[in-house]
């Protein structure tokens, strides 16, 4: 069995999104205005723990943040002194899935996977089990990467890959335990035209 594989990215020497992202020294965070802006959610039902200030919804849950968009089948969303943390599980063969704009550029990161845990108060995505995060330049796709568990701190501007080890038999047996993913190159600006030169008469 192969064993995990962990590859930690700083943006300061690559813009690579879970190990491959655009190679680019542009930075990676997300829209400032989504972590000033409160959290809403839409389901189906909802039920309220009020000693543990759980709240479990259900039905088509879509949770948002600013340009943040959190859908699953489940969301247990906990609430501290600190902010929230929820938890976002798929159901019936569909994976929750995970959408936000980066601050200062046409790009939007998506993911997938079977669990997603998402931390407001550190600004941390968790993908688990069959996870897969891709970014959409310009609205096309562009760069994507896939491992057993993708985590993405904000705090600290680095992500975090994990293939299938013998924690992940599922990921191995699918994709052999290996993080994998595609670059795509960045298009460079087109030049400006020269201008023409102007007729000397004659």
């Amino acid at each position: 069995m192969l064993p995990a594989v962990s590859v930690l990215l700083s943006r300061h020497s690559a813009l690579l999104l879970a190990a491959l992202l655009a190679v680019s020294g542009l930075p990676v965070r997300a829209e400032k205005a989504d972590s000033e802006q409160a959290l809403a959610f839409d389901a189906g039902r909802m039920v309220l723990d009020g000693k543990r200030k759980i709240r479990t919804l259900s039905g088509g849950v879509e949770i948002t943040r600013g340009t943040l968009v959190l859908k699953a089948a489940q969301i247990e969303l906990r609430e501290t002194a600190q902010g929230q943390f929820a938890t976002a599980t798929g159901a019936d063969g569909q994976l929750a899935t995970f959408r936000q704009k980066r601050e200062g550029l046409d790009e939007v990161v998506e993911g997938q996977a079977r669990r997603i845990e998402y931390d407001t108060v550190t600004e941390t995505v968790r993908f688990i089990d069959q996870a897969q995060v891709r970014v959409l330049r310009g609205g096309a796709p562009a760069d994507q990467v896939t491992g057993q568990t993708i985590v993405y701190n904000h705090a600290r501007d680095v992500f975090e890959v994990q293939g299938g080890g013998a924690a992940g038999a599922a990921a191995t047996a699918a994709g052999g335990g290996r993080v994998k993913g595609v670059v795509t190159p960045r298009k460079s600006a087109s030049p400006a035209p020269e201008a023409a030169s102007p007729e000397v008469p004659r």
